[in-house]
């Protein structure tokens, strides 16, 4: 007779689990916990329901086996996070040491090498695809992150097992959905970063359905530039100047809010920062900061708002005598009424430094893919399994 904790077991069997644990890794230690203690989340909810969990997931961007990318570098990363839970690495992704030591039951959760170790993984190659699903029963893909890549883990090793869509992909598409869908009035988006063109889709499409639409960092001076600011030695893409003067043409242009001064300096190596507005911007001047007065507009649009969606920084705020604007605006969020949403791995980097990650409402694992979502593109990855209900 099987009793009932083996029928429960049964449900679920040996599971595989597609997660986003590309985390930044520095001198062979993890630099941001964030996406790894997200990506294990679902371990509490599949638990009791699975014989063993195993993890599998990119790193970087190897062309070939790299053992700076080797996801062995994030074991003792999880195993903290995991705390009274052994956590087993194999070496490989499939084979004969992956099929017997999923079956020794050495211990109940496991992690596998660099998916891009692998050719088939990126070349969607489908007798990989069944190679790495053959010791289990069920798959889950919850990588948000990597759901823009038509990549073997992401569109086909479904075909071979019981699949569903995990929990993390879940929330971040009912996140992201809450922006596409807005038809509120109190909607805010912030932009910064240095990438204009990652965003300018999301411009386009996001426009009609917010109030306002801020911009900062390193991507509002190709904006500037085709208003015909002087904007020295700044950054900018001149490829999409155009593309920039059409957006700030059309019948939603006042919505978009560009930032009046500046921190510059003429040499970032010598960290020396004044305020300038734009105006009076010299063809000697890099922008490195939002200024002082535009961190009061930005402030008082922000503080208003019902709902507040951020990507990106306002400068290099990594350098400390440029980081005022992003270090204030992640303030003035994190304190704000509204509910907060955050995309963006140097965001989330922000907020470690500058605030806490509990004071937002929602931090999103996704970097390109909430970007290419927003985009209003269909990515690959998205709905194409039923949803897991545990």
């Amino acid at each position: 007779m099987i009793d009932k904790k083996d029928q429960i077991k049964e449900r679920l069997g040996n599971v595989l689990v597609r997660s986003d644990l590309n985390v930044p890794i520095l001198n062979n230690k993890v630099a941001d916990k964030f996406r790894i203690s997200k990506s294990i989340e679902i371990i509490e909810k599949i638990y009791e329901d699975s014989r063993t969990i195993t993890f599998i997931s990119h790193l970087g961007r190897p062309k070939k086996k790299d053992s700076n990318l080797s996801l062995r570098n994030i074991t003792d990363t999880i195993s903290e996070l995991l705390r009274n839970e052994n956590l087993t690495f194999i070496e490989n992704i499939y084979g004969p040491d992956v099929n017997n030591l999923i079956k020794s039951k050495k211990s109940k959760i496991f992690l596998l090498e660099n998916l891009r170790f692998y050719e088939g993984e990126i070349n969607n190659d489908l007798e990989f695809s069944r190679k790495v699903t053959k010791p289990f029963d069920t798959y889950i893909f919850d990588a948000f992150g990597a759901s823009h890549r038509s990549h073997a883990s992401v569109v086909s090793f479904g075909n071979y097992i019981k699949s569903y869509q995990g929990p993390l992909m879940n929330r971040e598409l009912e996140e992201l959905n809450k922006i596409l869908e807005n038809k509120k009035s109190g909607y805010s988006v912030l932009l910064g970063g240095a990438k204009i063109s990652d965003k300018l889709g999301l411009i386009e499409n996001l426009l009609p359905k917010v109030e306002n639409l801020l911009i900062g960092g390193g991507m509002c001076f190709t904006f500037l530039k085709a208003l015909g600011y002087e904007i020295g030695n700044s950054l900018v893409d001149y490829s999409f100047i155009e593309k920039a003067r059409s957006l700030l043409d059309s019948k939603y242009a006042n919505k978009i809010i560009l930032p009046e001064d500046f921190g510059v300096t003429k040499s970032i190596e010598s960290k020396k920062r004044i305020n300038v507005s734009i105006e009076n911007f010299s063809k000697e001047h890099i922008g490195v900061d939002i200024g002082l007065e535009t961190i009061k507009i930005f402030s008082k649009l922000l503080s208003s708002s019902k709902y507040i969606f951020w990507n990106g920084p306002m400068g290099i705020f990594e350098i400390d005598e440029f980081s005022t604007g992003t270090r204030e605006i992640t303030k003035i969020i994190s304190e704000s009424q509204a509910y907060t949403s955050v995309g963006g791995g140097d965001s989330v980097s922000a907020i470690n430094l500058f605030s806490d990650i509990k004071k937002f409402n929602h931090i999103s694992t996704g970097g390109g893919a909430s970007l290419e979502y927003l985009e209003g593109k269909k990515l690959p990855g998205v709905n194409i399994y039923k949803s897991l209900i545990i």
